[in-house]
Parts: C-alpha cells; structure tokens; sequence
C-alpha cells in the first residue's frame, strides 16, 4: 500500500485537531492544556447548525473565513495568557466549515474510504513524532500554518449522488454511544497508562492498524466492523480491572484498535451515504460529541469515573448484543424465500418499460403498485427526495404533467396491451 492514498485536506485538518485543539501534544505547552471541552463543545453546537441550516454555497466563503480565523486563533494559544478558553470556543466554531470541507474533499479520490483511513494513520505518525519532541520550534509554526493549508482541496460542494443513502441514525447512535464510554474510560486509562507506558507512543500503531483492517472488512460485514470495535472496547475495560504494568499497556492498545475500527466506520458510513452538509455535519457532530459527553461525564463523576466505566462497559456489551441479534434477523429476512407477489399486482407496460432506466423502472413500478414515496425508498434503500427526483424524470420522458397523468397514462397502455394480446 502506498502512502499516496493520503489526502492532503483530510490529512491536515486531522493532524491540526489531533496536535492542538484535542489535548494534543502543543496544546500542553499553552495555558489551556486539559480544556479541550471548550473546543469540542463548540465544534459540535457550530456542525449541528451548518446539518441543520446550512447551505452549500455558504461552505466555500465559510471555509476560507475559518481557515484564516483558525489560524490567528491557533497563534493567540502559544501567546495569549488569558482568555484562552474564550479562545478555543471561537477555534471550535471557526475550525467547524474546514471539517465539513475536507470530507466533502474526500469525494476527489477514487477510493474515498481508503484515503480517509491513510490520512488518519499519517496523521497520527506525525502526531507520534511531535509526542517524542513536544518542544521543537517547527512544531507550533507548522500548527499555526495547517489551517490555511486545508484550503488546497478542490472545493467541490455539490450535492450530488442522490441515489445514495441517507445517513443511517440508528449506527450514528452506536457511535455516539461508543465514545461517550470511551471518554470515561480515558478519563481513568490515561492517567494510569503515563505512569506504567512500556514506551510512550506505542498505542498508535494499534490505532493506526485497526484504521486500515477496517478498509478492508468494512466492505465485507460493516456490522462486523462495529462490533469489533465494541469487542475490543470490552477487552480494554477487562484489562483495566486486572490492574498491573501489563494489564494497563495492553487495555489502552485495546482501546487505540477500538477507536480506530469506530472512527473509519463512521467515515466509512459517511462516505457511503448521500453527500450533502447533513450527512458530515450530523456525522462529525456525533463523533466529537461523544467525546465530549464522555469528558464532561468523567469531569462530573470524579472518582466515581470508574464505576460509571464498569457501566459503560454493560452498556457495550448491550449494543454488541443487539447488534449481533439485528445482524441475524437481516439473514434470516435474506435467507427466506421472497414472497410472491398477488396476481393482482400491476406491472409496467413493455412500451414504458423500455424508455425507462433500470431505476426509474423499479421506481415507477412501486409507485404504479400504490405505495407512497417513503414506502418506495424504503424497499429500494433510497432518500424519498431520490424517489421523487425519478418520479421527475419519469414524467419527463412520457410526456406526463404530473403524478395523476402518468398513472392515468400507464393505465391506458395497461388496457392497450390487454386488448392487443387477446
């Protein structure tokens, strides 16, 4: 494998939040180390109103504005010595367009997925090398220039890929709900890891190789994926019960594995579905939000962050099982033989048939049958506005003003081709 799969885009702002405003290694040397709440919460308010009510011809002038505040912004960390929280709120909202711009940049590669996990294993190289010598100069010039950097994609916003899938919420949920217990579970590794650590910087690589298996296998079984990712999030928690130099080393390998099957999924699932603002405001908000719920969670319980650890980890194994138990409905629902349909069920006439595309077909056919738009794109896994975006072109190409018209229309075809075989 090459490292040219790395997108630059991608690759900076990843390794801008991982080095700076997510308790990165730089972010220790200002006077805000430990406060990335701030950051976090900010970012996650600011993408949930760009899902919400933002617009793609907002997200290029939004982006440039950002990468230049961001960049100033990250200059007043190394020198403001108040403030600094006030700082990191407006860094997490100017930094919000430059996320959603670099996973629409994604888009530009012919392996999108690929290139997302590739950039997330560079950055966490350079991150590695930052964490060995944390107070080199280059450091904070090269933090301040990555902002703007991000500016070097291609800006292509359209909407496109209608045909896709909408985002799926019910593996947003798992997600949100792995890293909500994941922070916890940070909040009592970290500081027993610092102490004990083989060698510092030695859990990268188990993320980093967990992001690329997850390429792979996440074509194959994307269930599989998150359930993998909850398995080793379960290890990690066993082996912070036994205690010891070992036990604390290998849960927190365990849990670098987790996080990197989780976030490629969720980029993975991203990526796969509809590209539109929703789809990566909604997915990034989810995965910075669960860290921040986690953090907050740790911060509230104190001591008590342990105990509430041992939940979330009845919590994991729940999901796990829940998964596993929807994955085997899925195959028996695939295993059973179709039904056949009633004789009564219409078909399109051979004369519409042929003028139609294989998915116009299939669309008009449900549609002809008297299902609703939603009923359609749920059979056929489509957005409704997909459905109607066909139905449009339907209508288009027979000549029909609207719904009522070409149903009439098929309907006369219908008769005609009754009468024409008797």
């Amino acid at each position: 494998m090459r490292f040219t799969f790395v997108l630059p885009t991608f690759f900076i702002y990843v390794l801008w939040l991982l080095a700076v405003p997510m308790e990165g290694p730089l972010l220790a040397q200002t006077t805000v180390a430990g406060c990335s709440r701030f950051f976090i919460v900010a970012h996650v308010v600011t993408l949930l109103l760009t899902a919400r009510f933002g617009r793609a011809t907002w997200l290029r002038p939004a982006a440039i504005t950002g990468s230049l505040l961001a960049t100033l912004l990250t200059l007043s960390l190394f020198l403001s010595t108040g403030s600094a929280s006030l700082i990191l709120v407006a860094l997490g909202i100017a930094s919000a367009p430059l996320a959603v711009k670099t996973c629409y940049d994604l888009h530009s590669y012919p392996d999108p997925v690929r290139a997302a996990a590739w950039s997330l294993v560079g950055a966490n190289i350079f991150l590695g090398f930052m964490q060995i010598s944390p107070d080199l100069p280059i450091w904070p010039i090269l933090a301040m220039a990555l902002p703007l950097l991000t500016l070097s994609g291609p800006f292509s916003f359209n909407d496109s890929r209608y045909d896709a899938p909408s985002l799926r919420k019910g593996y947003l949920a798992f997600v949100f709900i792995f890293q909500i217990v994941s922070g916890l579970m940070y909040a009592v590794l970290f500081p027993a890891y610092a102490e004990h650590a083989f060698m510092p910087g030695l859990e990268l690589p188990f993320y980093m190789a967990a992001a690329l298996l997850t390429v792979s296998f996440y074509r194959r079984d994307r269930d599989l994926v998150l359930t993998s990712g909850l398995t080793l999030a379960m290890v990690a928690f066993a082996l912070l019960q036994i205690g010891g130099t070992s036990a604390i080393n290998f849960s927190l390998y365990a849990m670098q594995a987790a996080a990197g099957c989780i976030d490629v999924f969720l980029l993975s699932l991203m990526l796969a579905s509809r590209r539109s603002l929703a789809t990566f405001g909604y997915g990034l908000a989810v995965l910075c939000g669960g860290i921040a719920a986690g953090q907050m969670l740790s911060l509230a319980l104190g001591s008590a962050s342990t105990i509430a650890g041992l939940a979330g980890s009845l919590v994991l194994n729940a999901a796990a099982l829940a998964l596993v138990l929807h994955k085997h409905r899925q195959q028996q629902r695939l295993s059973s033989p179709p039904e056949s349909p009633p004789a009564t069920t219409p078909v399109l006439p051979g004369k519409i048939s042929c003028q139609l595309s294989e998915r116009e077909g299939n669309v008009l056919t449900r549609v002809y049958q008297g299902k609703s738009y939603r009923q359609a794109a749920s059979e056929l896994g489509i957005s409704e506005s997909s459905v109607k975006t066909y139905m449009r072109r339907v209508c288009d190409k027979l000549g029909a003003a609207n719904r009522v018209e070409l149903l009439a229309l098929l309907n006369e075809e219908a008769s005609l081709s009754k009468v024409e075989s008797e």
